[in-house]
């Protein structure tokens, strides 16, 4: 049983993206604001120009932070203003419609980053095709295999969606508690293929992040999860989405997140081979880091690929997952998804 983690860098190795034709690109952590302040859609500029305001108001104008930083910082001067109270500085509402209007931003970089009109084709759904995200579904990927992607975009998605036919069924892939006689759930025919799988049979893709096209409501323990058809395209308001924010006190113990991060675990625990797509387990980030320490079986892995360039990120995934290496484990690196979907699938596959 094959396990693909993936991590923003998979997005950002897309095969469409070109910083000359488009220099908005899929952000990581890091350069997040730079992208933003990329985007050229007019009809983003008021938003933009808000967040940039925020971020300088919090950290000043010769600022050097990333999402996480920020967010961390929105989240834990709330949490203190509950205690203390509002001050002439900080304002908890004010701080409140920082943290939504920086919400708002992560699908404005994504629409500019990965939407049709990069590539001037019709507008017949939100996403670029990426060639490696189909050669990965079509060729490396077989029928209950699982994903963990720790994205907000929908890259993946579409992928399954246009070519994993007979392989997904996004009813039952997407690892949702769909309660009595499946009415948890709608808006999973837009992301089927052309010919369904089975329950028993279908690829598993655990969003433990969430996603810009999952709404999730939960109401006197009544869970209702709308899988949208247009993820990033902003009409009429604000855009309404679930995801998880890169903040400290992430929460992915409660409600339907808690079902995700669960069956997560179960599928790194039976996983024989895992492959690491851009995903650098980042030592910040606690909980990923819990959780595949924790979930790992002793000795169980045949074969373990990490796909990133970093030498840094290689050394730590390793260490992370030592407990799931035995002495025969086949371990490989690449720089590139190109170079990995090129190799023989023997190499890693048992």
């Amino acid at each position: 049983m094959a396990l693909f983690v993936l991590g923003a860098g998979a997005t950002r190795g897309c095969s469409f993206i070109d910083a000359f034709r488009n220099p908005c690109i899929p952000p990581l952590d890091s350069d997040f604001f730079t992208q933003l302040q990329r985007v050229k859609n007019p009809k983003h500029q008021k938003l933009i120009k808000e967040v940039i305001g925020d971020v300088v108001a919090l950290f000043g104008t010769n600022f050097r932070v990333t999402l996480e930083n920020v967010f961390a910082t929105l989240e834990h001067t709330i949490r203190m203003l509950r205690t203390t109270g509002d001050t002439r500085a900080f304002n908890r509402e004010e701080l409140v419609e920082k943290r939504d209007r920086l919400l708002q931003a992560i699908a404005v970089v994504l629409e500019e980053s990965l939407g049709r009109h990069i590539l001037n084709k019709p507008a017949d759904h939100d996403h670029c095709e990426c060639e490696q995200h189909a050669t990965l579904v079509e060729n490396a990927l077989k029928a209950g295999d699982d994903i963990l992607s720790f994205n907000y975009d929908c890259t993946i998605d579409y992928a399954l969606k246009n070519h994993g036919a007979n392989k997904w069924n996004p009813r039952y892939g997407y690892g949702f508690g769909l309660g009595p006689r499946g009415s948890n759930l709608t808006g999973d025919r837009f992301w089927s293929p052309s010919q369904l799988t089975s329950e028993g049979n279908t690829i598993h893709l655990y969003k433990l992040h969430g996603s810009l096209h999952f709404q999730i409501t939960e109401k006197s323990d009544k869970l209702k999860i709308i899988l949208k058809q247009r993820p990033y395209t902003r009409q009429f308001g604000n855009l309404r989405f679930t995801i998880i924010p890169p903040e400290s006190n992430k929460a992915y113990d409660k409600g339907a997140f808690r079902i995700l991060w669960s069956r997560a675990a179960a599928a790194i625990k039976r996983a024989t081979n895992i492959v690491f797509v851009g995903y650098s387990l980042p030592p910040t980030d606690l909980h990923s880091t819990a959780l595949f320490r924790t979930a790992v079986s002793k000795e169980q892995l045949s074969s373990l690929v990490i796909i990133n360039p970093d030498a840094e990120v290689r050394q730590r995934t390793r260490s992370i997952l030592h407990r799931g290496l035995k002495p025969e484990t086949r371990v490989m690196s690449f720089d590139r998804l190109s170079e990995f979907l090129a190799a023989d699938l023997r190499l890693w596959r048992s």
